[in-house]
Formats: C-alpha cells, structure tokens, sequence
C-alpha cells in the first residue's frame, strides 16, 4: 500500500480521497486494517494531527471502524448509490454537517408532528424504551451507546408516523447520517453532565408531547432539540 506525499492547504481532506481512491480501485477492501497513525503521517509526509482529523472524517463517514488495542479497519457495507455520495459529502466538509442539521430541522419537526397524530400506545413505549436506554447510558457515563440509543428514539419516532415511505427513506438516510454525525453527536453527551442531562429533558419533551397527540407541541420540542444540538456543533467544528 503506497500513499502519495500530500502537497494541500487542507491535508485532511486530501488524505480522505486518497483513502476513497485506493477503496474504489480495489487497492483497500473490507476488512483490511490501516496503517498505524505514524507510518500514515510518515507517508503521507504530513503531521499526525493531520492524519488524526482524517480518520475522525472518515469515522464519521462510515468508511472505518476505529477497534481499540486492534487498530483502525475498512468496514464491511453495502450502502445505496445516491446516498454514499451524500454521506461522503457531509464526512468531507466539516461545516457541511450544519447543512445536514438544517436539513433535520425541517424533516425532523414534520415527523414529529405526525408521530403525535398517529402514534399508538405500542409506539409510544418503544419510543420511551428509547429514551429510558439513553438515560441509563448517561448514569453510567457511556456516550457511544447514548448516541446509539438517541439514533434508536429519532427512528422509533419515524416509526409512530405509519407512513411505510417515510420510514424507509428516514432509515436509508438517517443511517448514513448517523455515520456523518456519530462523531459529533457523541461529542454532545461527552461535553459535560448538564449538556447530557439537557439532551435528555429534550427528549423527554419530545415524548410527552407524542403521547399528549399534540402535533404543534411535538414538532416546537424537536425543532428546539435539534436547534440545540446543531448550536452545541458549532461550538465543535469552529
């Protein structure tokens, strides 16, 4: 594997299409490990930071899998072809991540007051199971499965609208959204106990307002969450 010395303003990013060139010529396929951070930064004659914020972008692109004590692999997915694109560009461009959060506003706040027209007492308790599995993970201080679980109340949400279409396109999208954004939306639950706990009484909100069949409520509690978390990012990215 032989990687070419990087001559760019923005390393990271040229890193990252080198990385997506050597996985579409079959050069990198799944399961194959990276090289370890150093011998990256040797070859690619760039600094170490250089090489860290790639694989942060490409972890957030879904293209690795970050195993302590083992190393960093390629994963093993099969994504649709008009999504990965979209993906890829929200992974590339830190700040593109905002477009995605503008995006969630606007599909996040309608599914939600559809939800709470048309969620049945079942969907109201698996959306509650949800949240109940976020807030254990907080108690216990374990942020990889809060987002997990937070990613798990957004679709139970989607789930509650009963429009078969909706679903299927929230879930194609919002998994490769959820690989984009993992990164960042872990960063919200590791940034103190009171943005955590914040998180939580958003969602809790959310939840209520479903279960209350409040559709204005319900889309006013997720426009606010997502308005907050997309704020907290910016703290992140600048």
């Amino acid at each position: 594997m032989e990687f070419s010395p990087i001559k760019t303003r923005r390393l990271y990013e040229e890193i990252v299409e080198q990385i997506k060139r050597l996985l579409t010529d079959g050069t990198l396929k799944p399961g194959d490990r990276l090289l370890p951070e150093r011998d990256m930064a040797e070859q690619f004659k760039v600094s170490r930071a250089s090489v860290r914020e790639a694989i942060r972008t490409l972890e957030m692109l879904g293209i690795i899998d970050i195993r302590p004590g083992e190393g960093t692999f390629i994963r093993d997915t099969e994504t649709d072809a008009i999504i990965r694109p979209l993906a890829m560009f929200l992974a590339v461009e830190r700040s593109s991540l905002l477009d995605m959060f503008e995006m969630r506003r606007i599909f996040e706040t309608a599914t939600a007051r559809l939800a709470a027209q048309r969620a049945t007492q079942e969907e109201v308790d698996q959306i509650e199971a949800m949240l109940e599995n976020m807030r254990e993970r907080l108690n216990v201080q374990d942020p990889a499965r809060g987002e997990e679980f937070d990613a798990a109340f957004h679709y139970a949400v989607a789930e509650a609208t009963h429009n078969s279409l909706l679903t299927k396109l929230f879930k194609t999208v919002s998994e490769e959204f959820a690989k984009a954004n993992s990164v960042a939306r872990r960063q919200l639950y590791q940034s103190g106990e009171e943005n955590a706990q914040r998180i939580i009484d958003q969602h809790t909100e959310i939840l209520e307002a479903i279960r209350a069949h409040s559709p204005e409520a319900a889309a006013s509690a997720m426009h606010a969450h997502l308005v907050f978390a997309e704020d907290e990012l910016r703290k992140w990215i600048v």
